[in-house]
């Protein structure tokens, strides 16, 4: 679940602002501020970096930026003609030497040494390995049973979006 979590938080944010800058190529970027961390205690650095090999964070950060472009290709074709750019892009600026100690700041400010350590001995069990390979899919599944539950009732949904729009509409005659 954390390795999965992670996984797409990162991918998503970076493909989304590596569209934003081909959509956008004349704005100027919009920084984003990452949050203040403690420093990293040699303990929690430790900790952090053996969860990290038991999770295979490395290789999952790598597969999700891929599937994650891949996707956003597959709905927007009008990028496939620079997908080896933004692959190359987004590994240059995603490598794991350079990514790894911020990434065991983060873990640090969620956990303690010795939970990282207990999640690292967890993943290492037969149902935690089976659950590093189970839980992306059911998420998945989870995320399509919301999606077609919404549509089926997306009729409603269109409804009260045209009833906002419409009283948006009266009242800016009004003024």
């Amino acid at each position: 679940m954390i390795k999965c979590s992670m996984k797409i938080a990162l991918a998503a944010s970076l493909l989304l602002g590596g569209t934003a800058l081909m959509a956008e190529q004349n704005k100027a970027p919009q920084s984003v501020k990452a949050p203040k961390l403690k420093p990293l205690t040699p303990e929690a650095e430790k900790a952090a970096y053996h969860l990290f090999d038991v999770l295979k964070m490395e290789k999952g950060i790598r597969d999700a930026l891929d599937q994650s472009l891949a996707l956003q290709i597959k709905r927007q074709p009008a990028m496939a003609p620079y997908e080896k750019i933004y692959k190359n892009f987004f590994h240059k600026y995603t490598r794991w030497s350079d990514m790894k100690k911020d990434l065991a700041k983060l873990y640090a400010q969620a956990f303690t040494p010795k939970e990282m350590n207990e999640l690292a001995k967890f993943y290492s069990t037969d149902v935690g390995k089976k659950s590093l390979t189970v839980m992306p899919r059911l998420t998945q599944l989870s995320m399509l049973l919301a999606q077609q539950r919404i549509a089926k009732h997306a009729a409603e949904l269109r409804k009260a979006v045209a009833a906002k729009a419409k009283e948006l509409e009266a009242e800016s005659t009004k003024k």
